[in-house]
């Protein structure tokens, strides 16, 4: 098994539900080579744990998006079989509770160097605790999506206090910890408009490089992301749609990541610890890059390829009808067809568990990638493409779209707002026209062979589509629109907000998921704790009882 997972050599040694003691003053290497253990240097500390949830990386694409959510979203690919819900390699799940601990545990730490400083001390080292707090947070959050309750308030002590017994934290109910996040980030926010901003702060923040506009909107835009998580039923529905009505109401308070040079993200920094390329372990397996049918079938007006249809555009794009995304995600492949022994080509072909297993096989052994000829079967991911081997794609932790998507929601909702479904339809057009030029601006600047093999759609063509996707008729309703089309934008690249979306809303409508015989017969609510929480922390009792695949979120629909 390639290990590609990057690490801090800080000696962490986890028993998960609490975080065990280390050195904090032992030498580790980061990307700023530091060899002693400071405020700033923590802060670097969790930026690296955290990572391996903002990066498209090998941790992220080998096991846990192709393997575990991305089954669950149907933004990946896969086949029926009996063990289709259980992931390809389970350790890359639990590895996102592992990080976070050591994240958690780096936080405390540095929480407890900032409560022993003086007031002066304390006014330069703020903005490195709230930029590692809000990053803690993102990922508890994230985390808490995938486990449920989940030791909070007193994990990870340890190393503050040598006591062993207290060490071993109880599990914080899920609900607690989002209303815990939620209320502090209302409160870490407007400090990133005030407070100071030392020299080493913008040399070692590697995420926004000391600017504290993108960390405010970060901040801003994660309250609204998890307000809207809670406020379509459930213990904060009322809350979360409080909160949703404080943002949107007050627009210059609460700024927000709403235009593409306000979003979130990692650059790839071509050498040391920060060196990637999008997508890294997508090509290990080839069940790691198969196309999804549901997406192509929502992307195209012909619907995914079917030989079985006496549709003759079955799996084409039409351009000026069809999803101009579908031409940056997928590899077209081209089929003999068996029924009318013509060769079907440029179609587009993603796996769909309801086709039987004789046609899928067909498929599987008989159609061929149109760009890379050695690929068979099923249409892949573009390898060298707009993502894909794209060293040129930056790692985003939080983009425009999604945000605009969140606020067509809201108004079309009424959640917190006023019902108002012209503004609904203003930020759902904004959030696909934004969609669609952020990911063709990827393919722009990429180097692959594979980019810039199509023209970017002009401003009118996306529009027109945009506007043509509100008024389908191929949805149940509005939100289904709106759910469909942020679930289109993901896809691939972030399954984990789509798996939330479906879970939360039970959209996109039609998807498919057929019972099977295997150990886990249908799909997952959530994960199972890791084997070493169940093992090792004590107050594993408490929650032994809610541990199934099948216990939903407090949130979920």
């Amino acid at each position: 098994m390639k290990k590609l997972s990057i690490s801090l050599a800080l000696g962490v040694l986890l028993t998960l539900g609490a975080c065990s003691e280390y050195d904090f003053d032992s030498k580790y290497e980061d990307p700023s080579k530091v060899t002693t253990v400071s405020i700033s240097n923590l802060m670097v500390g969790v930026f690296q744990r955290v990572k391996d949830y903002d990066l498209y990386e090998y941790n992220r694409f080998f096991g846990f998006d192709s393997q575990f959510v991305g089954k669950y979203a149907q933004t990946f690919g896969y086949t029926y079989s009996s063990s289709m819900y259980t992931p390809g390699y389970t350790p890359f799940i639990d590895s996102q509770w592992d990080n976070l601990y050591s994240a958690l545990t780096q936080l405390r730490k540095l929480e407890s160097l900032y409560n022993e400083e003086s007031t002066g001390q304390q006014e330069q080292d703020e903005v490195f605790l709230l930029a590692a707090r809000l990053q803690v947070y993102d990922f508890f959050a994230a985390t808490v999506d995938v486990f449920g309750n989940m030791p909070f308030s007193k994990a990870c002590t340890l190393p503050l206090t040598n006591d062993v017994q207290q060490s071993y934290a109880p599990y914080d109910k899920a609900e607690d910890i989002y209303r815990t996040i939620l209320s502090e980030l209302k409160e870490m926010a407007p400090r990133f408009r005030t407070i100071p901003v030392p020299r080493n702060f913008s040399t070692q923040d590697f995420i926004n490089w000391g600017d504290m506009d993108k960390w405010e909107r970060y901040a801003n835009s994660l309250r609204l992301r998890l307000a809207m998580r809670v406020a379509s039923q459930g213990e904060l529905a009322e809350e979360g749609r409080a909160i949703i009505k404080e943002i949107l109401e007050n627009p210059t308070e609460y700024l927000l990541i709403e235009e593409q040079a306000n979003n979130v993200f990692i650059t790839n920094q071509k050498s040391g610890q920060l060196n990637f390329t999008a997508g890294s372990g997508l090509g290990d397996w080839v069940t790691n890059r198969l196309a999804s049918g549901p997406v192509i079938d929502r992307m195209l007006s012909h619907g995914n390829y079917n030989m079985e249809s006496s549709d003759p555009l079955t799996g084409t794009y039409v351009e000026g009808t069809d999803d101009p995304r579908i031409l940056l995600y997928y590899n077209p492949v081209k089929i003999v067809n068996r029924n009318t022994g013509q060769t079907d080509e440029h179609r587009y072909l993603g796996t769909d568990v309801s086709v039987s297993d004789e046609l899928t096989e067909y498929y599987n052994s008989q159609a061929e990638d149109e760009l890379i000829t050695t690929n068979k079967g099923f249409s892949q991911i573009t390898q060298n493409g707009f993502f894909w081997q794209n060293d040129k794609f930056d790692m985003l932790i939080m983009a425009s779209p999604e945000i605009h998507f969140i606020k067509a929601e809201a108004y079309a909702m009424g959640y917190g707002v006023a019902q108002d479904m012209t503004r609904a339809e203003e930020e759902f057009k904004t959030a696909v026209s934004q969609s669609i030029r952020l990911w063709y601006y990827y393919d722009s600047i990429g180097t692959g062979e594979n980019t810039r093999r199509y023209e970017a759609p002009t401003d009118e063509a996306i529009a027109a589509f945009a506007d043509a996707r509100w008024k389908s008729s191929d949805y149940t309703d509005k939100l289904d629109a709106i759910i469909t089309q942020k679930w289109v934008h993901f896809a691939f690249l972030v399954s984990r907000e789509a798996w939330s979306d479906l879970r939360r809303t039970g959209y996109p409508s039609g998807l498919v998921f057929p019972e099977v015989a295997g150990t886990i017969p249908n799909v997952p609510n959530r994960w199972r704790y890791p084997t070493t929480e169940v093992n090792y922390n004590p107050y594993y009792k408490d929650v032994q009882a809610e541990d199934t695949y099948y216990t939903k979120l407090f949130w979920a629909k």
